[in-house]
This record gives structure tokens, sequence and C-alpha cells, in this order.
């Protein structure tokens, strides 16, 4: 991983202070302003599903590529269902939940790799 920024495991406990590190390690990668907000609320989503609906060891590591900020977040779950990940919308206007894959999809480039081993969520940034 090139320009390591990034790389530890959380828990429940811990999700906080990881959305203070992703806050912290992306503004030192070089974003600002509404980008940076966007892909910190990504990788926030991100950690929260790990958290939510995967089971441990969850971790993120974060790095720099070619001009792009990249977040990586994985657990060894049962994995997305393939509803969840075929979903356009969201599942209602109002009710909690359902948002999260939506979500991220629209603030930074997803890549999403899931199975009955677990899931890892990548979401990637171009860098100013």
């Amino acid at each position: 991983m090139a320009g390591s920024l990034l790389s530890l495991e959380f828990d429940r406990s811990s999700v906080t202070r990881v959305r203070h590190l992703v806050m912290v390690s992306a503004q030192e990668a070089g974003l600002k302003g509404v980008i940076l907000e966007d892909f910190v609320l990504a990788v926030h989503e991100a950690v929260t599903n790990a958290v939510r609906y995967g089971s441990p060891p969850r971790g993120i590591a974060m790095w720099r590529e070619a001009g792009v900020l990249v977040a990586e977040i994985t657990d060894k779950g049962p994995g997305i269902p393939d509803e969840a990940l075929e979903r356009e919308e969201t599942t209602t206007r109002f009710g909690f939940g359902g948002r999260g894959l939506w979500l991220m999809n629209r603030l930074a480039d997803l890549v999403v790799r899931t199975g009955a081993e677990g899931t890892t969520i990548r979401l990637s940034v171009a860098l100013p």
C-alpha cells in the first residue's frame, strides 16, 4: 500500500475514534470541504455496517495511490445479501436503515467483495 495512512482493527466501542482518525488521515492526504465530509461519511457508513452486520475481526486501512485516497473496511461476517447489493433506491423514505450501501455509492467510488467468508468494502476518491 503506497502512502499508508491508517491500519487498525475496530469494534462497536471504537466507531467514534475510527471516524476521527479517518477525518484526520483524509485531511492529511489533502481532502477538504464537502469532498472531505462526503468521504468521511461514506467510510463511517461502511464501519458502522461492519459493526452492525459483520463479525470480528473488523478492520480499516487507508492509503494513497496514484492520485486517489482509498479506504478499505473488512469483516468476517456472513456477507451482504444479494437484494441489498442490487437495490438502487433506499428502502423507505423515513425508515431507519437500508441506506448505507446506497449512500456509500453516491459519496465515493465503491467496490464490494462479499461472501460467506466476509465482506470487503473499498471506497476511493480522487485527491486534489
